[in-house]
């Protein structure tokens, strides 16, 4: 990605800042809102929004999930919230959305992933109106890849379809939304 002067000059600030905060504390800072520039909304949940960023220090694209604190009041949001948190860096695979970091401003609880540019595999067949069967077994392959790692890490997604598979425009393929996942205890 290409940084435009706007976040060329935040980014110059922030690593300022940085700088100032290790001499002075000798430690880094943590996370807040101004270490991400938001781009659009690009879509809504039932606890939250998910938003396309941009890393102001790397530039690199992300998607940040956003939920608001009036959300998880009580203790079943708080632990669904956290559980998925403890899934995603649970879980690493090419073929499952990252999670990069997690920090909370005063009204959210942010948790910044990683951003797959391709939309969804909803959108991809819609555009598409039907698979070749040579498209629709490399897709295919890739999401059972992908499920096999989460089963491997004794976690069940719960919530496989379209809208939750992202597609990263080569051709690539990314579970997300672990939001009804659940651990899988022995026995």
């Amino acid at each position: 990605m290409v940084l435009n002067d706007t976040v060329t000059q935040e980014r110059e600030k922030l690593i300022r800042y940085i700088k100032a905060h290790i001499k002075k504390h000798g430690s880094i800072p943590h996370t807040t809102l101004e270490f991400y520039k938001f781009i659009k909304l690009l879509g809504k949940g039932a606890f939250g929004k998910i938003t396309l960023g941009v890393h102001k220090l790397t530039g690199k694209y992300v998607a940040i999930k956003s939920i608001d604190k009036a959300n998880i009041k009580d203790d079943y949001s708080r632990r669904k919230v956290f559980q998925e948190v403890y899934i995603l860096k649970k879980i690493r695979h090419s073929c499952v959305i990252r999670l990069l970091e997690v920090f909370e401003s005063e009204k959210h609880f942010l948790m910044v992933m990683e951003y797959s540019g391709g939309g969804d595999l909803l959108q991809y067949v819609k555009r598409r109106k039907r698979l070749n069967e040579q498209s629709a077994k490399a897709i295919f392959k890739q999401i059972l890849y992908a499920l096999g790692h989460c089963h491997c890490r004794s976690v069940l997604h719960r919530d496989i379809k379209l809208d939750n598979v992202l597609m990263d425009g080569d051709g690539g393929v990314k579970l997300c939304d672990f939001g009804v996942s659940r651990l899988v205890k022995k026995g």
